[in-house]
């Protein structure tokens, strides 16, 4: 059960990480369309507290983004009980002529 339980965050957490690619693509074709039509992107924001709350949410997006990407790095690595049987074993095989 915890085997299930592990695989179920993990794949919460990829799920969130890809909606959160997705947006940032998003953003980044409306910054284009924007140069495209304007020439330039400008954005003025005169609250100090909805600024400063973006620049945080965009430090724990990042945060975020790279906590995804080490523990996806770390589980490529990981041999799992499917696993077994397989890998070295059947890497070193020596093929006919001996080589």
């Amino acid at each position: 059960m915890a085997s299930f339980n592990r695989r179920l965050r993990f794949a919460i957490v990829v799920i969130i990480s890809q909606l959160l690619l997705v947006a940032l693509a998003i953003a980044w074709v409306i910054h284009m369309i924007l140069i495209w039509k304007n020439g330039v992107v400008q954005f003025i924001e005169e609250n100090p507290v909805i600024l400063l709350a973006e620049i945080v949410m965009t430090i724990l997006i990042t945060l975020f983004a790279i906590a995804v990407l080490i523990i996806q790095t770390y589980r490529l690595g990981e041999r799992r009980s499917s696993d077994k049987g397989r890998g070295r074993k059947d890497n070193r095989k020596v093929n006919k002529l001996g080589e």
